[in-house]
């Protein structure tokens, strides 16, 4: 984890660098919405969720599969409207954090 944790640190500056460079609006929505990914990825909130069970316990209070809870760990895609509030409600974090939505709003 904290190989991961570095590795997103490292990216996070150099998102940070794109963005102020000011290009397109496109490339910059990219960016913001990259930035904002990498700040909080869902491996952290993952974690902080019942931190001493495991995967398969997790989902089945989750009530979503495992293809799902691994594709919010690896970054390839983030939870639901409604999924974003209920692990919200169980870690603490923001629900536009967990959807990785904040980043749509100029810093």
């Amino acid at each position: 984890m904290d190989a991961l944790i570095t590795r997103q640190a490292k990216a996070l500056k150099l998102v940070e660098q794109i963005v102020d460079l000011e290009p397109d609006q496109g490339t910059l929505a990219y960016a913001l919405k990259m930035r904002e990914r990498l700040k909080l990825p869902m491996s952290i909130v993952l974690d902080k969720l019942w931190p001493d069970m495991n995967v398969t316990d997790k989902v089945d209070k989750l009530g979503v599969t495992r293809q799902t809870y691994y594709g919010w760990t690896n970054g390839l895609f983030r939870p639901d409207a409604k999924m974003a509030k209920k692990l919200a409600a169980l870690t603490g974090f923001d629900v536009d954090e967990i959807r990785g939505q904040r980043a749509l709003r100029r810093r």
